[in-house]
């Protein structure tokens, strides 16, 4: 994440919260906030039924659970859509308790920020959206994130799974590699595509390259 970026998210999130009393006020039924339980695993989504786009912004506050990331969501949901925004994974022996802060405002009535990543070239093959694809993802990790706005932004559908709660399966796929059973909890990010898995992508720019090269 560039310097920019950070800047630009930082005021776009002050200024949310500064207008939270407005935001209230422009909350449409039209979109909501989805809760899926899987185990120990609550995952959230914005479901929107509208013709129109609206961003929303999510706040999680807890001490209960283990976090996909420990910042505020900010993210434009398009029309009839349905767009993950965060996981939350139950810690051992805690209730569950959590508090939430969900706004929602038309995205022409809003400021707005949108990451497109710019930099690259992306030719992104259609025959992605078809194949079997899987994000394990770990906390804090925001490759993560902008992995799985790129997929929902173009359409291209995946599942995402936790790399600690996973470890036995990674295990099995990852037996013939280079990479050591020790070192696959400390991985921050692994993308499954069919039966290639790749868990050298650090970078926007590196996983821009290997969807793009992915049918070649």
């Amino acid at each position: 994440m560039n310097s920019n970026y950070k800047i630009a998210y930082s005021f776009i999130l002050f200024l949310f919260i500064s207008f939270f009393s407005f935001a209230q006020q422009t909350r449409d039924k039209k979109v909501s906030l989805i809760k899926k339980q899987n185990g120990k695993r609550l995952e959230f989504y914005a479901k929107n039924t509208d013709s129109m786009s609206y961003s929303v912004f999510l706040r999680i506050v807890t001490k209960d659970y283990r976090r996909s990331s420990n910042r505020p969501v900010l993210k434009v949901i398009p029309a009839n859509s349905e767009i993950h925004l965060i996981t939350l994974i139950k810690l051992t022996d805690k209730p569950g308790n959590y508090e939430e802060q969900f706004i929602v405002n038309k995205v022409s009535q809003s400021l707005r920020i949108r990451k497109d990543f710019d930099d690259f070239q992306i030719n992104i093959d259609d025959a992605l959206k078809t194949k079997d694809i899987t994000i394990f993802e770990s906390d804090n990790c925001s490759l993560c994130e902008d992995a799985k706005s790129l997929f929902n932004n173009s359409k291209i559908a995946f599942k995402t799974k936790h790399i600690i709660e996973n470890y036995n399966d990674l295990e099995l796929l990852l037996k013939n590699s280079d990479i050591t059973k020790d070192s696959i909890k400390n991985l921050p990010f692994i993308l499954k595509i069919k039966s290639k898995v790749y868990t050298n992508i650090c970078t926007e720019k590196a996983l821009i390259d290997t969807l793009n090269n992915y049918n070649n």
